[in-house]
């Protein structure tokens, strides 16, 4: 379940993409936390979810709208699948951080980048 150790940045690399996606997870106040996310050049992606008796229930969704490079248009539309399909679960293993959502999972990376 998400907990402390979740918080920070985090990246998805894919070969669909010539940029990584990058997503922050912060926790806000009480059981709620915000999950960013952005393919650089891309739109932001914004979701906020509650933990409430041991789940996690996401209770806002919100993007910005702005036109796509083509080199980033599928993996920003996956991307956008995925969140709006409501995050479930956050789990940190190790180095990495997996998300479900809409009874998907992806697997994210510390983002070496702003770990250093």
């Amino acid at each position: 379940m998400v907990g402390k150790a979740c918080e920070g940045d985090w990246e998805y690399r894919t070969d669909r993409a010539p940029v990584p996606v990058k997503i922050t997870v912060k926790k806000f106040i009480g059981d709620d936390w915000m999950i960013a996310c952005m393919v650089p050049k891309g739109n932001m992606m914004h979701c906020m979810v509650r933990e409430t008796e041991g789940t996690l229930k996401q209770i806002k969704y919100n993007t910005t709208d702005k036109e796509l490079p083509v080199e980033i248009m599928e993996v920003e539309g996956l991307m956008a699948d995925f969140f709006e399909g409501g995050i479930t679960d956050i789990k940190r293993e190790g180095e990495s951080l997996r998300i479900t959502s809409g009874g998907k999972e992806m697997v994210f990376t510390l983002d070496k980048d702003k770990a250093m």
